[in-house]
């Protein structure tokens, strides 16, 4: 049962398996629903082409947004669709990676330098994948934040050390 419920549900949201897509042109409705959130899922979600309405494409994103995912061949393998809360300003952003299961005493685990094309609202990523080599370890969960890049450019650079950048998004995911 649990096999076929997963099998309808990647067949349902069959999509793009490209890394580091922006989508342009993000809906409005869609965006207002979620702006400065960042979406979670282990499955890859359609392209908004492939649905008849912002309605649909917005529902069919609530079923898959997940706060678990599962570690498979010793990876966790993420599907992460960023709602920006304001256009971006930078040809690229910073995705800062924070342990955040004590909440007391966050970790800065990671940040990834993210392309992005000036002006989008909506940032796509499938197919992000994160090991225990990385720093990340099952059983933790760990804030996402899109913020603008370091003092010039440079990933982690000085204004942005303490994770006090220009946040465009966060969400939090639980790897198992």
């Amino acid at each position: 049962m649990k096999l076929m419920r997963r099998w309808f549900r990647v067949m349902a949201v069959v999509g793009s398996m490209m890394s580091f897509v922006p989508v342009a042109g993000a809906d409005e409705e869609m965006w207002r629903a979620f702006h400065g959130r960042v979406v979670f899922s282990d499955v890859a979600l359609a392209p908004q082409s492939s649905f008849e309405s912002p309605t649909r494409m917005t529902s069919a994103l609530r079923r898959i947004q997940r706060t678990t995912i599962d570690q498979n061949a010793g990876f966790w393998r993420v599907h992460i669709l960023a709602f920006l809360d304001r256009p971006a300003a930078t040809g690229s952003l910073m995705l800062r990676a924070s342990d955040v299961t004590d909440t007391r005493a966050p970790r800065q685990v990671r940040v990834f330098e993210v392309p992005v094309t000036r002006g989008d609202k909506e940032l796509r990523l499938d197919d992000f994948v994160v090991t225990d080599t990385m720093g990340f370890a099952a059983g933790r969960s760990y804030e996402f934040v899109f913020e603008a890049p370091g003092e010039e450019g440079v990933p982690g650079g000085e204004a942005k050390k303490a994770g006090k950048g220009d946040a465009y998004a966060k969400g939090v995911i639980t790897l198992r």
